[in-house]
């Protein structure tokens, strides 16, 4: 029979390379397991930064969404009053076309008196009244020019009355 010793020294021997080998499988598996550590963290760096990304992209949403919805108010009240800035100018409007309307119906009954007096005159009698200086002034040179020129005497007609006026005040 074997010594007690030799057997708890094989046993132990046995148990020491169990101990060896489940050693070296506990160091592999935490290797493995600080591997899958690294890349965790890895991951999770990269899937914190897009939520970071995110979040800050939502902040200024919100912040732009808060913004529109104060002017809002400040927006309705400036088209409240551009609408009633526009229903002015359209009155004023409105009120310079009847004024417009009103001066050009009294200048066209005006130009209206005025054609009926001048429809049935001819150019080439001298009038009664004249109309402007200038107008007399130029039936004073006719006239002295009738007195020399036949074409003149031919072309134009002559009122009696005017030319004794005329040479009244000629001579005077």
């Amino acid at each position: 029979m074997k010594p007690i010793t030799s057997d708890c020294e094989t046993l132990l021997r046995q148990e020491n390379e169990e101990l060896c080998i489940s050693k070296q499988v506990l160091k592999t598996k935490i290797e493995e397991l600080l591997d899958l550590q690294e890349q965790y963290k890895s991951r999770e760096i990269a899937m914190i930064r897009p939520l970071e990304e995110s979040g800050e992209k939502f902040t200024q949403l919100s912040n732009s969404v808060v913004f529109f919805k104060s002017i809002i108010p400040d927006t309705r009240e400036a088209i409240v009053s551009a609408e009633k800035s526009i229903d002015m100018l359209e009155n004023e409007c409105r009120h310079l076309e009847d004024i417009i309307s009103a001066k050009d119906r009294k200048i066209i009954a005006l130009v209206n008196q005025i054609s009926s007096h001048t429809r049935y005159s001819d150019i080439t009698i001298e009038p009664k009244i004249y109309s402007s200086t200038y107008e007399r002034k130029l039936w004073v040179k006719r006239r002295n020019e009738s007195e020399y020129d036949l074409e003149t005497q031919k072309k134009y007609t002559f009122r009696l009355t005017s030319s004794i006026a005329l040479r009244k005040n000629s001579i005077h």
